[in-house]
This record gives structure tokens, sequence and C-alpha cells, in this order.
């Protein structure tokens, strides 16, 4: 009778041993399976990000910079111009000029162009604002551009912004 309920209690805990591997296999399994599935979200994830990421860029190549960021700095380019054509050699004139320069190129490469108007002769029918103030220091019956309060703007060759100009003249 001890040998048969040393056999009996030897398959419940054979049983028993059985049951807990099968437990923990199936739960090694869930285990297994679920790290798979977070494996496989987070390339899905990885590949959403890589693909916002080129959107992102090729916005950025396709638009470049604002239309209103163009305007607004080629009003401060205009300004800085004025101020330049009234001074005399004064020191640090030459880098505001190569600065001017600079900040033109960098435009142009995005397709913008700032047309030069200040210290260029007017002519009737001009498609700008012109306001006419009298300079007897100039030859008899010429008329120059003196100050560009806004200047044109030229994207990809077409006009984006007329200029509003002053105008010196001697009739």
């Amino acid at each position: 009778m001890g040998n048969s309920i040393t056999m009996i209690l030897a398959v419940i805990l054979a049983i028993v041993c059985v049951v807990i591997a099968l437990r923990n296999h199936r739960n090694s399994r869930r285990l297994s399976d679920e790290v798979d599935r977070l494996k496989s979200k987070l390339a899905e994830s990885e590949n959403e990000k890589a693909s916002l990421m080129d959107k992102a860029n090729q916005a950025t190549n396709h638009e470049g910079i604002g239309e209103s960021t163009v305007l607004a700095v080629a009003g401060e380019i205009a300004r800085m111009e004025n101020n330049l054509y009234r001074m005399e050699d004064v020191p640090g004139r030459k880098q505001v000029l190569k600065a001017v320069e600079r900040m033109k190129a960098s435009l142009q490469a995005e397709g913008y162009m700032v047309v030069p108007l200040l210290g260029t002769p007017y002519r009737e029918g001009m498609q700008m604002t012109v306001v006419f103030v009298a300079d007897e220091s100039l030859p008899q019956g010429d008329s120059v551009i003196i100050s560009v309060q806004k200047p044109q703007v030229n994207r990809n060759g077409k006009m984006i912004q007329a200029a509003s100009v002053t105008v010196g003249q001697n009739i």
C-alpha cells in the first residue's frame, strides 16, 4: 500500500509538473507573440516617422521660404540700400553692401529677385507707385528713382509685388 501511495503521488506530481510546464510554455508563447507584435508595431512606427520626415523634407524643398518672409526681407533690403545710397564712404559701408548682396543672392537661390531700382532713370509707364519730388541737382529733364519704399519683387520672372518709389526730377 505504501508503494501505491508513493506511485500515485509520483503520478500526481508528474501531472502537476506537466501542467506547470504546459502553462509556462503557453505563457512563454504568449510572451513571444506579444514581443513579436510589439516589434511589428515599432517597425510600423519607424516607417511612419520616416515617411513623415520625407514628406516634410519634400514640402520644404518645394515650398522653400514663405512669400511673406521674402517680402519682409526685401523691404529690409530696400531700407538698407536707401541708407547706403545716401552715405558717403563711411567705415563699414562695404561690409553692409556685401551683406545686402548676400541676402539678395539667398533670395535668388529660392527663385525670388529684388529688382534694382535705386538710382535708375524713371520712365513713364513703369508699373509702380510713384511720388515725385523736385531735385535741382539733376540735369534738366532727368527723372531718377531716389528712394524705394517698397521694392519690386519677382518670383520666377513674374512680379509678385509692385514697387513704391520716390522719383527726383528736374523739369
